[in-house]
């Protein structure tokens, strides 16, 4: 048996998230041709399929009917201007589903690979890998959007690491799209990792991205 020098843990989280990602995709292939576990099919990729529908809406109306309404407004940034791209793909969004499946597959390994690195501590890096294993099934099930999440605050962490502050508060920005990001700060004080005084280079990119909300708040 090879020895954890030659086969590191890291390898054997990215097998099992990539066995994830091939179980979930032939499961939506099977509910595609299949009219089989209705329930499933009731909820697997719905909020795939709910951005698709608040995209049809166009961006002035992004909101409008439907379950999207009840999403906080922070959510436009993203999913209108990042998520374009996957949307505009032809066929209804049966290919950039799978576009999306690739992404989130891709920009999991790289944040994997990495933590070793970043995460000395081997019982830190243990919660990491099983908390990271645990979020990308409901992710992946879902089709939702906490791994970019994950991607850009974990990058942001290593920027702070690197003293390049401005850039590692942008990518934290980035990550507010979904506003309960916003909580690493308080975590990165109370780890000691920043300082108070370094809270400006995380809020300033945030407030940049506010403005637009306080002059058409509708």
């Amino acid at each position: 048996m090879k020895d954890e020098k030659e086969y590191p843990i890291h390898k054997y989280v990215i097998y099992i998230i990539s066995l994830i990602s091939i179980s979930f995709i032939i499961l939506r292939i099977l509910l595609y041709y299949f009219d089989i576990l209705p329930w499933i099919k009731e909820t697997k990729d719905i909020d795939f399929k709910i951005l698709i529908d608040g995209m049809d809406n166009g961006l002035i109306n992004f909101y409008d009917d439907g379950v999207i309404s009840k999403w906080p407004p922070y959510y436009l940034y993203f999913w209108y201007f990042l998520f374009f791209p996957v949307y505009i793909i032809p066929t209804d969004g049966l290919i950039g589903v799978y576009v999306w499946d690739a992404l989130r597959l891709i920009l999991t390994i790289v944040v994997v690979n990495k933590s070793a690195k970043v995460l000395k501590q081997k019982k830190n890096l243990l919660i990491f890998y099983i908390f990271s294993i645990v979020g990308y099934s409901i992710d992946a099930y879902y089709n939702n959007v906490n791994f970019l999440i994950v991607f850009f605050l974990f990058y942001s962490f290593i920027y702070i690491g690197k003293d390049k502050m401005w850039i590692a508060g942008i990518l934290f920005t980035l990550s507010t799209f979904k506003i309960t990001a916003i909580l690493f700060l308080p975590v990165l004080l109370l780890s000691k990792k920043i300082k108070v005084k370094d809270l400006i280079y995380f809020i300033a990119p945030f407030a940049l991205v506010c403005i637009p909300y306080l002059i058409f708040p509708e």
